[in-house]
């Protein structure tokens, strides 16, 4: 089918915004983009009036743990390394249900599509690696949803008490021998799962790798990971120097930074997506730089969890290009890229008074959208409304209450807009949003389903969550003394 949406204001890469342009779609592709046609001359089955309407590349989402949905707004006040212990102890598993796997992912789907997202990247942790119908329900619920997903099966292969520093000091033997004994997937079995993934989603829905963190895997499986990207065409999601802890570990573990050490193994290449790189030294960005690696920002999740503000200002200016993200959702507690753009536009204000060099509406437009294809290889494809790349796009109404009374659109689509004034999202050319109706998804029924399961959910929750105590009091010591170090002797 050929239709057009007609009469629209249109926002380039750089956030300029032009007038009367009419996009043509064309099966899953842009087809043109014309202005100065009239409307009744227009060559399509089907033409959209969007006159006072702005029409915006999809957002994309470089950074979603879908897996915790069902633990929003739990937390408040605790660093990252006390509340990922917290909020799902590594010493159990919530046993979560294939159709339970489905429903949390697509909850994150209906509040993605609401606030504009097209694209994302789903950074999942299995506890079960050996059902494959619980990890077939992440990527089917993306696929059922109509949205553009790379869904990752995270892995890493050394066992928790031996990556965050002194906490195998600490840990009593039966605690350590405990999760030792939960290190049964071995990295070659989890390498031919991965394999068979990369070749079975290749669509609108692809798959992607993540080893967690670079502290969190041996240098023979982090090469092996590189080694496949290169093989299968794949793009690597890691997350490194998100805190002041892990920036201590780089110089306990490796006597160097993190990112020092991944290029040190070869693992630092354009394929790289460094998550939130909050605490990287002026070294680390030149290595990024030279790399052509990613660097995806996570501003809402790195403030709630008092990580601390990266500085973004100082990627772009060595020329990273720099995506923009989510986190977890209960480390936000939303998926909103609004909400992301906004803080992301905001936060780096604070950290120097060089105006001239704050980061603005321009710089986290582009992250959330041009930035954010880089990730997956996709710059060529989506992240841009040109001519002869996917049909992926937001239509918003400008006659809504951010928009009133109109002046710097950019500006008020950045600093005003929630995701309110959606009328439309069309991802692949398919219209999955209309008029504040989902069309791809069943909201009402999901959100009863959940409802009704919510009892049996929660005690899964709290049945999993009373281990934290086992395990919180020894972790808070390595924490602490991983920070008293850092007082006594800077980190480089």
């Amino acid at each position: 089918m050929k239709w057009t949406v007609a009469n629209a204001l249109m926002m380039t890469p750089v956030g300029t915004v032009l007038d009367n342009r009419h996009i043509t779609i064309e099966g899953d592709t842009i087809a043109s983009i014309e202005n100065g046609i009239e409307k009744d001359n227009l060559n399509a089955e089907k033409v959209i009036d969007a006159t006072g309407k702005l029409i915006i590349p999809g957002l994309i989402n470089a950074h979603l743990h879908s897996h915790d949905r069902f633990d929003k707004g739990r937390f408040d006040n605790l660093p990252l390394e006390i509340w990922m212990a917290a909020y799902n102890p590594p010493t159990s598993r919530r046993e979560w249900t294939e159709e339970e796997v489905y429903l949390r992912t697509q909850l994150n789907c209906i509040e993605l599509i609401k606030s504009g997202t097209t694209t994302v990247i789903d950074d999942v942790v299995h506890h079960d690696l050996t059902s494959r119908d619980k990890i077939d329900a992440v990527f089917q619920a993306y696929e059922d949803a109509g949205l553009r997903a790379a869904v990752t099966i995270t892995f890493s292969d050394r066992p928790y008490h031996e990556t965050i520093p002194f906490l195998d000091e600490f840990l009593p033997g039966t605690l350590k021998d405990e999760l030792q004994s939960r290190q049964q997937v071995k990295p070659k079995m989890v390498l031919e799962l991965w394999k068979s993934y990369a070749r079975r989603w290749q669509g609108r829905v692809t798959f992607a790798l993540s080893p967690s963190g670079p502290q969190r895997s041996t240098d023979a499986f982090l090469k092996d990971v590189w080694k496949m990207a290169e093989d299968f065409n794949l793009w690597v999601m890691i997350h490194v120097l998100e805190t002041k802890v892990q920036e201590i570990t780089g110089y306990l573990f490796y006597n160097k930074s993190l990112v020092d050490y991944m290029k040190s193994i070869g693992i630092l290449n354009r394929r790289t997506n460094l998550v939130h790189c909050v605490w990287v030294n002026d070294r680390d960005i030149a290595l990024i730089a030279e790399a052509g690696a990613n660097v995806i920002h996570n501003p809402v999740s790195n403030l709630k969890l008092g990580s601390g503000i990266a500085p973004v200002h100082k990627l772009l200016k060595a020329g990273v290009n720099v995506a923009l993200g989510t986190d977890n959702n209960n480390a936000n507690d939303t998926a909103n890229m609004f909400e992301a753009m906004k803080i992301g536009a905001l936060v780096n204000k604070v950290t120097h008074c060089k105006y001239d060099r704050w980061v603005g509406a321009k710089e986290v437009f582009k992250m959330a959208t041009k930035g954010g294809s880089r990730c997956i290889g996709m710059e060529d494809k989506v992240g841009v409304l040109e001519a002869g790349k996917k049909a992926d796009f937001v239509l918003i109404n400008l006659d809504s209450l951010p928009f009133t009374p109109r002046q710097n659109i950019l500006n008020q689509l950045i600093f005003c807009e929630n995701g309110q004034s959606i009328d439309m999202v069309v991802v692949d050319g398919k219209i999955i949003y209309e008029n504040g109706k989902i069309l791809t998804i069943n909201e009402e029924k999901l959100k009863s389903d959940v409802q009704q399961a919510a009892e049996r959910l929660l005690a899964k929750i709290e049945k999993t969550s009373k281990r934290a105590s086992e395990i919180l009091p020894y972790l808070r010591k390595a924490y602490d003394k991983c920070l008293n170090l850092a007082q006594v002797k800077p980190i480089a």
